[in-house]
């Protein structure tokens, strides 16, 4: 058995998942073996997809496959969290955050970290946007005002309601 680092195995990984389609961890197993990855676990496979940021997606022939995502924007350290977000806005009823693909789960989980004493009640998170259910829809306005300033927002990004 070669002697293998996480890097090498996340890089063949992801060789993998980018050159073919596999439809179940054992598929994905097999193809590092047959790599010199003996006796990766369906657990560290599953472990591998997840740091990858493998999705599984039905194909044309409606069979479930693993492939990563299209090519997703990770903010540098040194760059502010407006970086990632597109804008903010209101229907008087909910809010959504629009971000950049991938960030939407980061900045969800800083938002709920607000509490709600901040007027958010709860918010979801799919890759990209973010709806914020607000404590009380009467305050909608104040809300989305201190996720603006609390996300440090520049003005010619965010955009308070829908017209």
């Amino acid at each position: 058995m070669m002697n293998i680092s996480e890097s090498d195995l996340l890089d063949t990984v992801k060789s993998l998942l980018n050159d073919q389609r596999f439809g179940s961890q054992l598929q994905l197993a097999r193809a590092l073996s047959l790599r010199g990855f003996e006796n990766v676990t369906q657990t560290r496979i599953s472990r591998l997809l997840k740091k990858v940021g493998a999705i599984k997606f039905r194909n044309n022939n409606n069979d479930a496959v693993y492939r990563l995502p299209a090519k997703q924007y990770i903010p540098r350290v040194q760059e502010s969290i407006d970086s990632v977000i597109l804008g903010i806005k209101h229907n008087n009823m909910q809010i959504i955050i629009k971000t950049v693909i991938g960030a939407a789960r980061l900045i969800a989980k800083i938002v709920e970290d607000m509490g709600e004493s901040s007027g958010i009640l709860a918010c979801m998170a799919s890759d990209n946007t973010i709806l914020v259910i607000p404590s009380d829809v009467s305050n909608i306005e104040e809300t989305t005002n201190y996720l603006i300033n609390y996300l440090d927002m520049k003005a010619h990004t965010s955009f308070a309601s829908y017209s």
